[in-house]
């Protein structure tokens, strides 16, 4: 009777060992497609298709990483976030988007004193964020300008909704945006997350 016992336990043991190594395998193996698939799209390009009102949209997958991966994989983006004065660990999302204007500007100089004797000048001007240069003839200036900035987006668990019920109340979401190039303002963002 004891043998019996003893087997049975054994064999419950063996049973609820088996679920818990499979159950972890297929743990693993998701977690594995996921890196995989993250690495596959970090890779890629985006993808540029017109919008309805005819502009160009620019279309790019989402990477799917933990706190401990982003750490190791891309570390400026956590200063990026401290710099932001918020908390790593309660960031949802982010993004960061890079624009870069180029314009060729030729426009027609009207007669004045100051200018009747000019003969064709150049110019340029540089810095982090802007790069223009040009040239003047008697008639018409011509100049190219390109610029660029960075818009970072960032996600996160912020002030309590009820602050009265201390860690019983839900943090709420908010949604930090800032332009690296001091030159810029911000004139509108929106963020929307979708639940089903």
């Amino acid at each position: 009777m004891r043998f019996k016992i003893l087997m049975i336990g054994l064999c419950l043991i063996l049973i609820a060992s088996n679920v818990l190594f499979i159950s972890y395998l297929i743990h693993s193996k998701k977690n594995v497609k996921r890196l995989e698939n993250s690495f596959a799209i970090s890779q890629s390009s985006a993808e540029y298709y017109k919008g309805l009102n005819g502009k160009m949209v620019a279309k790019v997958e989402i990477l799917e990483l933990k706190h401990t991966e982003l750490k190791k994989i891309f570390p400026q983006i956590l200063t990026e976030i401290e710099n932001l004065k918020i908390k790593s660990k309660r960031v949802n999302q982010y993004s960061e988007t890079v624009i870069h204007q180029d314009k060729e500007i030729i426009r027609e100089l009207r007669d004045s004193l100051v200018y009747d004797t000019i003969k064709v000048k150049t110019f340029d001007y540089q810095d982090d964020y802007y790069k223009v240069t040009g040239n003047i003839t008697p008639d018409t200036i011509r100049m190219n300008i390109h610029s660029s900035d960075s818009l970072i987006q960032v996600v996160y668990k912020g002030q309590r909704i009820n602050p009265k019920r201390w860690i019983f109340s839900k943090r709420q979401l908010e949604q930090v945006v800032s332009c690296k190039n001091p030159n810029s303002t911000i004139q509108y963002s929106r963020y929307i997350q979708i639940e089903k």
